[in-house]
């Protein structure tokens, strides 16, 4: 027969998730441990946790004595959450104790642990087995698992002497700790009954020289006790980081291996990684193992770099446009495809060319009349987009006229575009994208591109292109009918994207990046710059990249 020494962990209950831990002691035998959380989806939810609660936990008392194993627990848990509404979340898990026997059985959120010698073992939510003296057990909603962290709760389970007492506090130093709930039991041994000693006479008494034995010998058994905590301790957190160094190598190993055919799961074990390490740098540790947990850390910023293909560029400055024009001033540009690339002034109705090899210009003055919003080129014509229509030029003639006149379906037209000598008008206030097609030398009425009936939200596009198909950026990069395979599906704050024929660039400024993903959604690389996150335009020609940064050009090769 063993005693098992439990204590009760609850956090703070919110307005939409409330916990508990309750013991119940039938005898010296038989004990009854109950961990319940409760939630539900909105604060407005005529729903009183507590109340609830309270009401669960006293059914179960009630039938406690009888739950002795699995089947009875688990029926119990069956009749008990059956009774409550639907709607709500329950995490249960029920504990028997009888004599040295453990039986427990759970559903929802919640976890078994159980630390004996060196190691300590997920049970899951269903497990039975006989206890020892040394065994630490917890039973815990996941939400505690959560916040603390497993490797810093495996730390107090193993080390500590009374790690309920020491995990309790660390609980409470947390910012947010509603759905939190646990009990930590501690198995010892029965404590002996103390006898009273027999009275002797003076005569019967040993030798003076017998009490300094007995104080030599205590002595010895007191610094062998120290040197043996001590060497406990060294042990412990040795076998700690090597428990967090294995963790992490097995999770690089196969990062390496599935980096190219899955960066999703590659991204996600990276991440786990650097969540192991910084809890395991949270605890108190000796000096030697937080420089190893550092360096751990720096082979995976070493092993990211390598799998997601990440590329540290420098940028150089190719021109100023107030310089390349006097007062120039544009957040856009375009590629004429033979060199060129192409600015609409945003202060003044002008277009502006500029020959990358040469730096040689070609100005297009244009009507005040004529308020750009955006503006396209082919070869030969460049295309300005007004609020009202569209107008055409060229380099030779340098002569405007209106090709397209707005109508009352015009509301807010932000970008244009040209393919196959058609133009497409994106206008983001209508959800629309506006196709006229060529007709020589004139343009044809306005028509949906989009199919009968296909009413799309696209207020949240940023970017357009048209290359045979019409490509849409939003600003999450979720890009319909693009089976992007990326280290994560969505981007932050893309503002741009350029299209060739075998690979799709993405300005993503707020990771401060280029991304580069090929045409069948498969991830092939990144390149990275701080300036990244201040360019509003990309342009890829050759072998290399054009941001337009705060009105300047700068390139990086590719």
């Amino acid at each position: 027969m063993v005693k098992i020494e439990t204590v009760k962990i609850v956090g703070s209950a919110s307005s939409t998730t409330w916990s508990q831990a309750q013991t119940v002691v039938y005898s010296d035998k038989r004990q009854l441990l109950v961990v319940l959380e409760l939630g539900k989806e909105t604060e407005s939810t005529l729903l009183d946790l507590a109340t609830i609660g309270a009401e669960m936990l006293a059914e179960i008392e009630r039938g406690g004595e009888k739950l002795t194993d699995q089947t009875s627990i688990k029926h119990m848990i069956e009749v008990t959450i059956g009774e409550v509404d639907p709607g709500l979340e329950v995490g249960l898990v029920i504990g028997s104790i009888d004599e040295s026997s453990l039986t427990v059985a759970g559903v929802g959120g919640v976890s078994t642990y159980l630390a004996r010698g060196e190691q300590l073992a997920n049970l899951g939510i269903t497990a039975k087995g006989m206890l020892k003296v040394g065994d630490v057990f917890i039973l815990t909603t996941n939400r505690l698992v959560n916040e603390m962290g497993i490797a810093k709760i495996k730390n107090v389970l193993l080390t500590a002497d009374n790690p309920g007492e020491i995990l309790a506090p660390l609980v409470h130093t947390k910012e947010e700790t509603s759905g939190v709930a646990a009990i930590v039991g501690t198995v010892e041994s029965p404590k002996k009954i103390d006898t009273w000693p027999q009275i002797k006479l003076r005569g019967e008494n040993p030798r003076k020289i017998n009490l300094w034995i007995g104080a030599g010998l205590l002595l010895l058994l007191i610094i062998m006790i120290g040197v043996g905590m001590v060497r406990r301790v060294g042990v412990a957190e040795e076998r700690n980081y090597l428990d967090l160094e294995s963790s992490v190598n097995r999770k690089i190993e196969e990062v390496k291996l599935t980096g190219d055919v899955n960066p999703v799961l590659a991204r996600q074990l990276l991440t786990e990684s650097e969540r192991e390490i910084e809890a395991y740098l949270s605890l108190t540790i000796k000096e030697k193992y937080r420089i190893k947990a550092i360096k751990l850390g720096q082979s995976i910023a070493i092993i990211d770099e390598q799998v997601f293909k990440k590329n540290n560029s420098q940028l150089t400055m190719v021109v100023e446009l107030k310089i390349l024009a006097d007062g120039l001033m544009s957040t856009k540009m375009k590629s004429d495809g033979k060199g060129n690339l192409i600015f609409f002034d945003e202060s003044q109705s002008r277009v502006v060319g500029m020959n990358l090899v040469d730096r040689s210009k070609t100005v297009i003055e244009l009507d005040n009349k004529y308020k750009l919003v955006g503006g396209g080129v082919t070869e030969n014509r460049v295309y300005g987009l007004l609020n009202n229509g569209v107008i055409e030029t060229d380099w030779k003639k340098k002569e405007a006229k209106q090709v397209i006149e707005a109508d009352e379906f015009w509301k807010d037209p932000s970008i244009i575009e040209l393919f196959a000598g058609n133009i497409y008008i994106f206008d983001k206030e209508q959800s629309e994208i506006w196709k006229y097609p060529t007709l020589g030398e004139t343009f044809g009425g306005r028509r949906r591109w989009l199919a009968a009936g296909i009413t799309p939200d696209l207020s949240k596009v940023v970017d357009m292109k048209v290359v045979g198909d019409v490509w849409l950026l939003t600003v999450t990069f979720e890009m319909e009918g693009f089976p992007y395979q990326g280290e994560g599906k969505n981007m932050v704050d893309p503002v741009a994207m350029f299209i060739t024929d075998s690979a799709v660039y993405v300005l993503e400024s707020g990771a401060q990046r280029v991304v580069v993903v090929g045409m069948d959604g498969k991830y092939m690389g990144q390149y990275m710059n701080p300036e990244f996150g201040r360019a509003s335009d990309l342009v890829v020609i050759d072998e290399k990249g054009y941001v337009m940064i705060e009105n300047t050009v700068q390139e990086f090769v590719l």
